[in-house]
């Protein structure tokens, strides 16, 4: 090409020029594209700036809530929008529930949306990225959601190995925003970081968990190997559990009959000791002996809320053997949901926790035996030193009722000559029921005696058989046992407990049988004690008092009477004519005729009055606090008891008579027992002399007595 002059053709000047606009053209577009190239080269390497900055603090946040924070925030930046959420998925429950939200999207943190349902859910079905243009209008967002102040929404998966296993997403307020195919494939990236990032942070978290949970499970193994106190043991597991897992609220129950029983709980403002086995979920447990993870209680409506916000709820039974003993309950707060992993780590402890209860229930029934012998040894030699029956009865009572830790209680004696039961002592029964007599096979007590087997009863109030005589008793659990000597039948103890909670066990009926086997041994003998006593101080013939124990019990009247300034009679009397009884009909029907003497001074005397055999046919009378006149009132009504008594041996044979002597102690006199009961045998001695069949005073108003020489007198021996 030849250069251009100014003589060059005009057509040649304006296609040079036109080559050179095309060529600045080309320069300005190459410069365009470059800058652009440049633009996007920054826009790039600002993204892989941001995701290697999110790297790094991915790195740096093992805890997923964190991370996943981290995540959205630096996507809304990058994305030019401050609003964002990450959904995680549930697979069990076939659910998304929020766990971060930033923006507009923070107030939904916790709710949950179905699979397929709304955008998130629609992602997680498809596993493919989602776009929706004005949301407010769109017909498949989620329900039960207030439709958020958004315009457009984009939401992508988060994918690991294969499975999706949330979705994350991004919005815009701005109509005139609509975010094109780079921004899908930058929270595309991101939510390839994401799912990293919660691989990551979940094999973390498991790794975390399960050391967490062998050191617990270390640690209560440990504790519990010490601990033979059920109590501690409780308090051990329960103390654990919320200080190695953080759990906020932990308890832990015991089943007692038909309800739950409070052990041990933390984290509690309000307390539930006991849960019936028919309501909330922990009944529901016992029931069914299965384990239940509720994730949000808001499900069931069978749960019982101890107290506001709770959230979770875990139940496990304590199975021993397949029996359930009672549950341990795990409960969250704070929006924090329980899971499966919670579940089985609370079934882990559950088996420990009953190997625990065994291992401490067989030593503290050992102990708990141990000391019940002893205190059951401690009682029978306390009782066994006791020979007097009523007061033998009465502590056998006493000692009953604690032996038990119960409330109440009644000790009944059999009478062969009846056939039935009667009741010495009663205790807290409402009223005294001393003096009851109860059938065998009647109410609790006769039917321990027929069977000759214990009873227990959870309710006596509500039992069919129980008796009507018992009004005052009220709702009571009994226990009921029989009082054997090898086949004989002595007697029954009944022990009753007003807290109806209480289950008399096997325990207790051993530990009552063996007591009323010491007791009926303690009961024999002190019915021994009295024959021989009876046989050491009466006299065999006439059933009353022989001498010796006549003038013990005399000098100990005497010396009251003396003490008090009381009077105090004397009455001797003798039988008429008894040697030509005995001389006549025999001495066999004389001792008949003695007999008939003692029953009519038995009868005819008062029980405060003391009288014995004097020797031979002779009998003395002490009769406290009478006066003259009062005693000759006794001395001739017991004249005429005497006459009345029919001779034995038949016609021809003379009526039985008696002659008695009357003398009486008045302060301030000077006298003791020896001169009173001397005074009363010369009254005798005028008696016989002036007639027989009478009687007569010595002194006030007897002249005869008073006259009589002092050679006419017997020598008294009082000892």
């Amino acid at each position: 090409m030849l250069p251009l002059t100014a003589d060059s053709p005009p057509a040649e000047i304006d296609a040079l020029r036109a080559r050179v606009a095309e060529l600045e053209r080309q320069v300005a577009q190459q410069s365009a594209q470059r800058a652009a190239a440049e633009a996007a080269l920054r826009e790039r390497e600002q993204e892989l700036d941001a995701l290697h900055e999110t790297a790094l603090v991915l790195m740096e946040h093992l805890d997923v809530t964190a991370a996943l924070q981290a995540i959205v925030t630096r996507a809304a930046q990058l994305a030019g929008t401050q609003h964002g959420f990450v959904y995680l998925a549930n697979q069990g429950a076939r659910v998304l529930e929020a766990r971060v939200g930033i923006g507009i999207h923070s107030t939904f943190v916790g709710f949950r949306i179905a699979y397929g349902e709304g955008i998130a859910g629609r992602v997680w079905q498809s596993g493919q990225p989602m776009v929706i243009h004005d949301y407010r209008s769109w017909p498949g967002r989620a329900q039960g959601m207030d439709v958020p102040n958004f315009h457009t929404i984009v939401a992508v998966p988060l994918i690991a190995h294969g499975d999706v296993i949330g979705v994350t997403g991004l919005s815009y307020l701005d109509p005139d925003t609509a975010p094109g195919p780079d921004i899908v494939e930058l929270l595309t990236r991101f939510a390839q970081l994401a799912s990293l990032a919660l691989d990551n942070a979940r094999h973390y978290t498991a790794a975390r968990r399960q050391a967490q949970e062998l050191d617990l499970l270390g640690q209560v193994r440990t504790a519990l190997a010490r601990e033979l106190d059920l109590a501690a043991v409780f308090r051990t597991v329960v103390e654990a559990v919320a200080r190695v897992f953080g759990y906020t609220q932990v308890s832990l129950y015991l089943l007692e009959g038909e309800t739950l029983m409070l052990q041990h709980q933390v984290g509690y403002h309000q307390i539930l000791q006991r849960i019936p086995i028919t309501q909330g979920i922990s009944g529901r447990v016992v029931r069914t002996g299965k384990p239940v993870l509720l994730e949000d209680v808001r499900a069931d409506p069978a749960f019982i809320g101890a107290m506001e916000g709770i959230v979770s709820e875990v139940c496990v039974p304590l199975l021993d053997k397949e029996r359930v003993i009672g549950t341990l309950n795990v409960e969250s707060t704070g929006g924090v949901r329980l899971t499966q992993a919670d579940l089985q780590l609370m079934v882990a402890l559950a088996e420990q926790v009953v190997i625990a209860i065994n291992r401490a229930s067989l030593y503290g029934a050992v102990q708990r035996q141990v000391k019940e012998l002893d205190a059951l040894r401690a009682t029978m030699t306390e009782i066994s030193a006791n020979l007097e029956l009523d007061a033998l009865l009465t502590a056998i009572l006493e000692r009953q009722v604690a032996l038990l830790g119960a409330t109440c209680g009644q000790v009944g004696l059999y009478d062969p000559d009846s056939g039935d039961l009667h009741v010495q002592v009663s205790y807290n029964m409402g009223q005294d029921y001393a003096g009851t007599r109860v059938a065998l096979g009647e109410g609790m007590m006769g039917r321990a005696a027929l069977t000759r087997q214990p009873l227990v009863i959870s309710n006596y109030e509500t039992w069919p058989e129980r008796m009507e005589t018992y009004t005052t008793l009220g709702p009571v659990t009994a226990i009921a046992v029989p009082m054997l000597a090898g086949d004989q039948l002595v007697g029954a103890l009944t022990v009753g407990d007003s807290n109806l909670t209480r289950v008399f066990t096997e325990d207790d009926v051993q530990l009552l049988t063996l007591f009323a086997q010491q007791a009926t041994v303690a009961i024999q003998n002190a019915r021994l004690f009295a024959e021989v006593r009876q046989l050491a101080t009466t006299d065999p013939l006439m059933e009353i008092c022989n001498r010796r124990h006549f003038f013990t019990l005399a000098e100990h009247e005497f010396e009251r009477a003396r003490r008090y300034g009381r009077r105090l009679a004397a009455i001797m009397l003798d039988v008429d004519d008894f040697k030509r009884i005995n001389d006549t009909l025999g001495h066999a029907v004389g001792d008949r005729v003695l007999q008939g003497v003692g029953e009519r001074c038995r009868t005819t005397l008062r029980h405060v009055d003391v009288v014995g055999r004097y020797g031979g046919e002779e009998v003395a009378a002490l009769l406290p606090d009478a006066d003259w006149d009062s005693a000759h009132a006794v001395a001739e009504r017991l004249r005429a008891a005497l006459a009345d008594l029919a001779p034995p041996g038949g016609v021809g044979i003379p009526p039985i008579t008696v002659s008695i002597g009357l003398a009486v102690y008045e302060p301030p006199d000077s006298i003791d027992l020896e001169t009173l009961i001397d005074r009363a045998d010369r009254a005798l001695y005028v008696a016989k002399h002036t007639g027989k069949n009478r009687v007569v005073r010595w002194g006030g108003g007897s002249a005869a007595a008073e006259e009589l020489p002092p050679a006419a007198t017997r020598s008294i021996k009082t000892r």
